[in-house]
């Protein structure tokens, strides 16, 4: 964590006295003035009274005072990865965030490991509820940035790939459910 990043990384923790409430972790990337919020936990004896929330609040107003255009984070998909999945994506979605329709890998997070395609990219709300949908240009930016960054390399093919199929305009979802089939839940946007 010491040294020059190609971004910047903060982390913010929530104390009780010296007991360890809970933490955020996000980073702003400078060429496509996007964040990305990368971590959240709060503690299993404080959940469910705000903490989480507060944080990313807090989180995502500070990014977009530095000067971010965008806030995203990443979710775990709930078609690959079932229904345990669903209520961290639904919590984010109760909070005002809305799923990105576009498909989303999250670039290899560090030598020997392999990129996530089982993950969704979300916009993450400030002051003001998300627009209907986000300028294709800056999705491709922040994915760009993010996997060059990560895997400090310029961009293959494969993602170039992925970048040429975002729309000019990439619209926000909520994802809904639609019927339950089979045991497993369902989801239409």
């Amino acid at each position: 964590m010491r040294g020059d990043a190609p971004y910047t990384l903060t982390i913010r923790i929530a104390l009780d006295g010296e007991t360890i409430l809970g933490g955020i972790a996000y980073e702003l990337y400078p060429a496509s003035r996007c964040g990305l919020v990368t971590y959240m936990v709060v503690a299993p004896a404080v959940r469910e009274r705000g903490l989480g929330r507060r944080l990313l609040d807090e989180a995502v107003r500070a990014l977009y005072r530095d000067g971010a255009c965008a806030v995203f984070g990443e979710v775990n998909d709930p078609r690959v990865h079932g229904d345990a999945a669903w209520p961290r994506l639904l919590r984010f979605e109760r909070w005002g965030a809305r799923v990105v329709d576009v498909r989303y890998v999250q670039p290899a997070l560090g030598d020997g490991l392999v990129r996530d395609g089982g993950l969704r990219l979300i916009a993450l709300p400030g002051e003001m509820p998300l627009p209907e949908s986000i300028p294709g240009d800056v999705v491709r930016g922040f994915i760009r940035e993010l996997h060059e960054v990560t895997e400090r390399r310029p961009l293959d093919a494969e993602m170039q790939t992925l970048l040429d199929g975002i729309p000019d305009a990439a619209n926000l979802v909520e994802l809904r459910m639609v019927s339950p089939m089979h045991g497993h839940a369902h989801r239409d946007r």
